[in-house]
């Protein structure tokens, strides 16, 4: 098991909720109807955690990358082909908040006339646009003003207008929150108002007081990135292949201000650092056990078949292995033991079937000269198959088969299955969350200092 869930699976965080296979983020009913739909049919393509993993509805271990989209910023349609173009399959959408919990419009008279409202209708429109494109969405709550540290009470607030509007809309990880110390209370909010959704709270790295993650109980994504250095977002890079977590990355500012949901900046559209763009499991049909590339650029993945939720996965679902053009750019060729490749040559997703017996598939996948050109990617693992094949020659019925397709449009989401298994989940106790930044430098320097050794002599 990964250093990072070790240290995490002693201090657990916040309950999950279940989810649903993939489809089109759009809602735009009133907060009671949202609810009730949301608790009678989870969201298309809800990412939730089971255990130290986010998970999606086949699943499968997903592995989130991509771009935080400050407060202020509306991306564009080439931003999007950019950042599917380097391989991410998310997004961490920053939304501005004020006191009582409210999210107001910038600049615009708000839908309906509502001002408490309006800012997370421009919002929604962000998101609809990012989960269109196959992109996977966190959003998370920032002050709307400066000075402004938001109460446990606004935050309750705002968690319960944010389940009203995006509760039944699908491609969500879910909600993020700053740090509190009220963390359990907020969890039992959410629930009430949302149970498919994942509350996330930021809170110090583990292994780098200086960065910053979003947790859940023993799962977590990056979300802050040191001083921003080449050096350190490729160390930060290095930790999310090693504690198999995903990723927010900051793109550098250009000054030129945004419009639509806040007073933010939009980012640069350059040329990525390598650090960012790697070849990486978008989503694996078991449990990783490592992964990660050499000096050379030979990208090595092994996982164990078994499924994070303790259930067999239908013959076919493939582990979706995004493959940038960016890091193989004459092509590349694969090695795989225990399992074979089904997508074409040149795929920019690289997708593996294990074999049938097989308990661990182990892929390399090295550059090659000469070798097929590398096909730009697709957000996510929509090019891998997630088994609802398989579930239509079974006889599970075309309900059943759909669910399956659907996940597999962004790589799926967390489904009724984690719900239905990650029930001990609920026990957890995200006060405990505040232990983690006080483990202290001294054992953070000697539990992770090797690692991070061995991390720079790559």
């Amino acid at each position: 098991m990964p250093l990072l869930a070790l240290l995490l699976l002693a201090v657990p965080i916040i309950p999950a909720g279940g989810a649903g296979p993939v489809g089109r983020a759009e809602a735009t009913s009133a907060p009671g109807t949202a609810q009730a739909a949301a608790a009678a049919q989870p969201p298309a393509g809800t990412v939730s955690r089971t255990g130290s993993f986010l998970t999606d509805t086949a699943g499968r271990v997903v592995l989130p990358r991509g771009v935080t989209v400050p407060a202020g910023t509306v991306p564009t349609a080439a931003d999007m082909a950019r950042w599917i173009d380097y391989g991410f399959t998310g997004s961490r959408l920053e939304v501005p908040m004020t006191a009582g919990g409210r999210f107001p419009p910038n600049g615009e008279r708000p839908p309906a006339g509502d001002p408490e409202q309006g800012g997370l209708e421009q919002a929604g429109a962000v998101v609809r646009d990012l989960t269109d494109h196959g992109l996977f969405v966190v959003i998370g709550i920032v002050p709307g003003s400066a000075g402004y540290t938001p109460s446990t009470s606004d935050l309750a607030a705002g968690l319960r207008r944010l389940a009203g509007r995006f509760g039944a809309v699908g491609g969500l990880i879910g909600f993020e929150v700053p740090a509190s110390t009220a963390a359990e209370d907020l969890a039992a909010t959410l629930r009430s108002s949302d149970p498919n959704h994942t509350l996330w709270v930021a809170q110090a790295a583990p292994f780098d007081p200086a960065a910053r993650v979003a947790a859940n109980g023993a799962a977590g994504y990056i979300t802050g990135w040191a001083d921003g250095s080449r050096a350190r977002v490729g160390a930060l890079a290095d930790a999310g292949d090693v504690f198999n977590l995903g990723w927010f990355y900051d793109e550098p500012v250009t000054g030129r201000p945004g419009t639509g949901i806040g007073a933010g900046q939009v980012r640069a559209a350059a040329t990525p650092p390598a650090e960012v763009v790697r070849p990486y499991p978008a989503a694996v049909a078991g449990v990783p056990e490592s992964y990660g590339s050499d000096a050379s650029g030979v990208f090595r993945l092994t996982y164990r078949t078994s499924s994070a939720m303790r259930g067999a996965f239908p013959a076919g679902t493939a582990t979706a292995i995004v493959v940038p053009g960016w890091s193989y750019s004459s092509g590349y060729q694969v090695r795989v033991t225990g399992g074979q490749v089904t997508s074409a040559p040149g795929a920019g997703v690289l997708c593996v079937v294990a074999s049938a017996g097989a308990a661990e598939v182990s892929v390399e996948v090295a550059p090659a000269t000469g070798a097929a050109p590398v096909a730009p990617a697709r957000a996510g693992a929509v090019n891998c198959s997630s088994g609802a094949a398989h579930l239509a020659q079974a006889g599970q019925g075309p309900q059943a088969a759909d669910d399956a397709a659907a996940g597999e449009a962004a790589a799926g989401g967390g489904g009724r299955a984690g719900a239905a298994t990650g029930g001990g989940d609920d026990a957890d106790s995200p006060l405990l969350l505040l232990v983690l930044p006080l483990l202290g430098a001294a054992l953070t320097a000697a539990v992770l200092g090797p690692l991070f050794l061995r991390l720079r002599r790559r």
